[in-house]
């Protein structure tokens, strides 16, 4: 394919910075990004403002086909969301992002195709098309697609020769689709049972994403409607010779790409290629932060699929979605040809977590007020910052209780499916009574199988507390179970660092019939480890595998778990009085009644917390700092 140079770009030199972004309801941008992975807050506000941009997609593809015949449409917010996805991941791999798609271009005919549709015909209609096709073929009895490949045989339903031409210029995802789709083909982590190709053991679906001179992609997709129905994507990655840009910089393309990296985005296959590069001698070396050799196995080179490249597997470890701590792999490819092409090539990798700042966040000041005067408090923010709160917390003794009689006053963060309330009205559920009172919280799976997530999504509620324990503390609520598989469980947990680990308290309660429910109240009394810190509890619902029962299936009977009358004993609780938002740049906070919310007494005790705004997110693990009001 001749190589013609594409004009009139946008001159976006460095159009991403933390804070420039559309801030409200406005949608951040679908591309022109450029990040710095280098520095470690960039990449972090990057992650939130840009990636999380196009999470919830499920809520806006608006697809208007059906199931027996017509590929529809979906919307253009939508298609936005898939841009800015394919754009982020060029961006983090330091190529151009301004890739476009569904621009109304056409399709690609080659030569030698044995099935041309009309040149006219739009990449964005074929892809479509070939999305529903892939679906309608689908046997889920058998679990057999024959129209799962590049290169489908006419006959199979909805077949014509413009979805025949997507699926041979296009990257496919079964199971999948939008933004989750272009991850998936970055990722390249195939499940078990899946359908494989050279694509995915040579990550052909990441290198076409990610080959430099692309300018010009479709979308098409279909949202599926249940686990034998799924989600489909056809992504076209061919590209006209009127779209290659050649004035695209040539060099190294690494995945995952060097400097700092979301370890939900990592993969078991590493890779790195560059145009006109020749890897058919070299090698792969890994080690980590401490210089230990890491073993690679199953290195591949590949000439095909974009430009040439060498792909290796790492271990499981290695290639872990998620990390707590910051941890660094050095990677060194040597044994290169090529003319004019460096010999060797290394990089660093460090996997992060993208909820956590790392930077020397700081609030300092006096330990002791008096109640009638003022305190001054020093600040340290973290690089990047685009704005702060100081959080006035004040120490509450009183004892609590959450009854799930009062919406309005429950203090809880809902995590439940939206197909079912988190507060059940008892009499819903004839004959199996109530636990305490009218309502009661309950958890059960909403539905046997998320497209978004490819599994059961778990169930959560969480107290809308932060909790001191004392010595002795306890958290106490009833429960009764409903239908509830032995393979079900309730898990009770706690987080110091603001849901970024969350640690069990107690052993889980599981189900012990898979056919009967509770015909009686039990009570729990868990006891919470002593803390000087304020902690917070969730309650989580999940399974281990085997049958279950669904809100979906069964909305009328007794499902799950139901849950009343939480509360503690032996703990203090932070009470919120007033958030206090302070501009990115400043260095103290001078704290009194008027920031307190209300009067300072002597006797109380107050926290001072920073948060810290980056990305568009406001980070809750910041720094704490007690504060004692006294008599004047």
């Amino acid at each position: 394919m001749a190589a013609c140079a594409v004009v009139s770009f946008p001159c976006l030199a460095q159009a991403w910075e933390p804070g420039t972004y559309p801030a409200g309801s406005a949608r951040m941008e679908t591309g022109g990004f450029s990040v710095d992975n280098q520095d470690r807050n960039d990449v972090v506000a990057f992650w939130h403002a840009v990636y999380e941009a196009s999470e919830g997609y499920q809520e806006r593809i608006k697809w208007n086909g059906n199931y027996t015949g017509d590929s529809g449409n979906v919307s253009a917010v939508f298609v936005d969301d898939v841009e800015r996805r394919l754009n982020y991941f060029r961006a983090m791999c330091g190529l151009n992002s301004h890739g476009k798609v569904n621009s109304g271009s056409t399709v690609i005919i080659d030569p030698v195709d044995p099935f041309k549709p009309a040149p006219s015909t739009k990449k964005s209609v074929a892809a479509q098309n070939a999305a529903l096709m892939l679906v309608r073929n689908y046997n889920p009895g058998t679990g057999v697609d024959p129209a799962l490949t590049h290169h489908p045989e006419p006959g199979l339903t909805g077949w014509s020769t413009v979805s025949w031409n997507a699926c041979s210029k296009s990257n496919f995802a079964f199971g999948l689709y939008g933004p989750g789709a272009i991850t998936e083909y970055m990722i390249e982590k195939i499940s078990n049972g899946s359908a494989t190709s050279s694509w995915n053991s040579l990550v052909g679906h990441r290198r076409w994403c990610l080959y430099p001179r692309a300018t010009d992609f479709a979308t098409g997709d279909q949202p599926g409607s249940s686990a034998t129905r799924p989600p489909s994507n056809i992504f076209y990655v061919i590209q006209n010779d009127h779209e290659l840009d050649d004035t695209a910089p040539v060099g190294f393309v690494a995945f995952p790409s060097p400097g700092f990296f979301p370890a939900a985005l990592n993969t078991p296959f590493w890779s790195l290629s560059r145009e006109d590069a020749d890897f058919t001698f070299a090698t792969v070396k890994m080690s980590d932060s401490k210089g230990n050799p890491v073993p690679v196995s199953n290195i591949s080179r590949s000439d095909e699929y974009g430009d040439p490249a060498i792909i290796w597997q790492v271990s499981d470890t290695v290639g872990a979605s998620s990390v707590y701590d910051d941890t660094i792999y050095n990677v060194k490819v040597s044994g290169i040809g090529g003319d004019g092409i460096p010999a060797s090539y290394s990089y660093s990798v460090t996997l992060i977590n993208p909820d956590r700042i790392l930077s020397n966040q700081k609030l300092s000041g006096p330990a002791t007020m008096k109640s009638n005067a003022s305190g001054a408090f020093t600040l340290t923010p973290p690089p990047r910052a685009e704005a702060l709160q100081v959080v006035a917390l004040k120490k509450q003794s009183s004892s609590w209780t959450e009854d799930a009689e009062n919406s309005k006053n429950t203090k809880v963060i809902d995590g439940t499916g939206d197909n079912y309330p988190l507060l059940a009205k008892m009499a819903s559920y004839s004959g199996f009574g109530p636990i305490s009172g009218a309502y009661s919280f309950h958890l059960t799976f909403s539905t046997s199988y998320d497209a978004i997530l490819r599994g059961v999504p778990e169930q959560t509620f969480e107290l809308d507390r932060e909790i001191i324990a004392k010595t002795g503390a306890k958290l106490n609520f009833t429960y009764r179970r409903g239908y509830m598989t032995r393979g079900t469980s309730l898990s009770i947990e706690k987080t110091g660092n603001g849901g970024l680990t969350w640690k069990p308290l107690g052993a889980p309660i599981k189900g012990v019939s898979d056919t009967t429910v509770d015909t009686s109240i039990s009570s729990a009394s868990i006891s919470l480890p002593k803390s000087s810190t304020p902690v917070r509890i969730r309650f989580r619902y999940f399974t281990t595998g085997g049958s279950i029962y669904t809100h979906e299936a069964t909305p009328t009977f007794p499902t799950g778990i139901f849950i009343d009358d939480i509360k503690t004993t032996g703990c203090d609780w932070l009470e919120p009085t007033k958030v206090n938002f302070l501009p990115a740049t400043a260095t103290t906070f001078q704290f009194d009644s008027t920031k307190a919310g209300g009067k300072l007494v002597a006797g109380e005790g107050w926290m001072l917390a920073l948060r810290t705004k980056l990305g568009g997110k406001w980070f809750p693990n910041g720094p704490v700092k007690p504060v004692a009001i006294v008599a004047p």
